[in-house]
């Protein structure tokens, strides 16, 4: 009798055994799959932020401008950050065979910088004639990130200091994005602006 009761318990601790074993088995599974699927969404979340800064960073990589006037295809180009003027003249054919070479020369730094939503216009010979002999009445106004100091002096209250001063700004920033950015130039504050604000474009 005692001997059937001890085989008996030890059937009992065999199965207890066998049940822990499982158990501990099915816990290491549990924790591996966890482990596994949380690798993935680490994965997953690591590639979407590389594309995002990918795509950020071929955004920044362009640069659209309007170029027009005498030159042999006008129209809206998208080029390379970094691109200059002289670029943006090529990427549309070229100067036309009516372009105004001496004003170009005395107001255009092909070398300039492009940026963002720059407009350009290449005005031509026949316009300049036309101003000469007194036949329009257009006033003339400056475009600020184009005009030579010369221009920039000519301005109401703007001395050949801060015309410099206005070239250098454009120089680093890429050029003015509206015309209410040239107050951030120093000397020209609201009153000044206000002078010449009728006189000025991009």
């Amino acid at each position: 009798m005692d001997l059937l009761k001890n085989i008996q318990n030890l059937k009992i601790v065999d199965g207890l055994l066998v049940l822990g074993f499982l158990l501990v088995i099915l816990g290491i599974g549990i924790n591996f799959r966890d482990q596994f699927m949380e690798k993935g969404k680490t994965e997953i979340v690591s590639n979407n932020v590389g594309s995002t800064e990918k795509n950020d960073t071929q955004i920044n990589n362009e640069v659209t401008i309007d170029i027009s006037g005498e030159v042999v295809n006008p129209g809206v180009y998208k080029l390379e950050n970094g691109a200059i003027l002289d670029d943006a003249i090529a990427m549309a054919g070229g100067l036309g065979s009516k372009a105004n070479l001496t004003w170009i020369d005395k107001n255009l730094n092909r070398a300039e910088k492009l940026y963002d939503g720059q407009k350009i216009y290449i005005p031509n010979v026949v316009d300049d004639e036309k101003v000469i002999l007194g036949v329009s009445t257009t006033k003339n106004i400056i475009r600020i990130n184009t005009a030579s100091l010369e221009d920039l002096d000519a301005l109401n209250g703007v001395g050949p200091s801060i015309a410099q001063r206005i070239i250098d700004y454009r120089t680093e920033n890429g050029g003015f994005k509206s015309i209410e950015e040239i107050k951030l130039v120093p000397g020209i504050g609201d009153k000044m602006f206000e002078k010449i604000k009728n006189d000025i474009q991009l």
